[in-house]
């Protein structure tokens, strides 16, 4: 059973890392056959990172990790995030990367930094305004409401979230309403807002239909609007952020 060490393959891919570094993976060969283990060299009962998450934690961080040395470079951790949900920009990406990781000319980060930073994104909890920008930028009509189907298709989402965390959320959001009397805003199609312009148009005197000339141009037809399910519930995503909070 061999070991490689891959500390001066570090120095030459990861430039931002410290020199002579400590390897982030153990390789062995047996029976011809490479096998790459990441060295942890952080607590997991610190991080609150349960066995179950470690493995898969891990799996995720070996899809981006192709060259298999335990460290990924930028372009791989922007992937991950955006796998992980995050819509960020690259400054905001290096800022992320810079929370947890040694490298701040070319934020790389490591396997045991992920774990790190993983821990964190799980300590910290959305403030009211970062989740009512999240249902807001689903909201394109901007009716301040989005359907109990497409929230459910948003939970679903998330690896964290099961059915049953789902029916107990909005249980519980349902519940709440109705202590406020607002629950006839559930059964309520939401109604887009309306932009200046239309305003503008709605407010101009009506205009006498002149004849069509010709060689004109037949004026389009507006396409019809979407079908609203009238059984559908409607959830007002700022009162769920409130609960959220409280």
């Amino acid at each position: 059973q061999l070991t490689k060490s891959t500390s001066n393959l570090n120095d030459v891919i990861h430039t931002g890392r410290p020199r002579n570094e400590e390897p982030h993976v153990k390789r062995t060969t047996k029976k011809k056959a490479d096998k790459i283990e990441y060295i942890v060299r952080v607590n997991l009962d610190k991080l609150k990172i349960d066995d179950d998450e470690f493995d898969d934690l891990q799996s995720l961080y070996m899809l981006f990790d192709l060259d298999r040395d335990g460290c990924l470079n930028f372009k791989e951790f922007e992937k991950l995030l955006r796998c992980l949900g995050y819509r960020c920009t690259e400054e905001q990406a290096q800022e992320m990367a810079t929370t947890v990781s040694v490298d701040t000319t070319m934020f790389s980060v490591s396997f045991n930094e992920f774990l790190t930073f993983m821990s964190k994104q799980q300590e910290t909890e959305p403030d009211e305004e970062t989740l009512i920008d999240i249902f807001t930028s689903l909201d394109k009509d901007n009716t301040g409401k989005i359907s109990e189907s497409s929230f459910r298709q948003i939970m679903k989402g998330k690896d964290d979230c099961s059915e049953e965390d789902i029916d107990d959320m909005l249980k519980e959001f349902y519940r709440l309403l109705d202590l406020k009397g607002l629950t006839d805003s559930m059964s309520a199609p939401p109604t887009p807002a309306k932009s200046i312009k239309q305003e503008e148009e709605e407010n101009e005197e009506p205009k006498t239909p002149s004849k069509k000339k010709k060689g004109g141009k037949t004026p389009l037809t507006p396409e019809p609007e979407p079908e609203i399910d009238v059984n559908e519930r409607w959830i007002d995503y700022r009162e769920f952020a409130a609960m959220l909070q409280n």
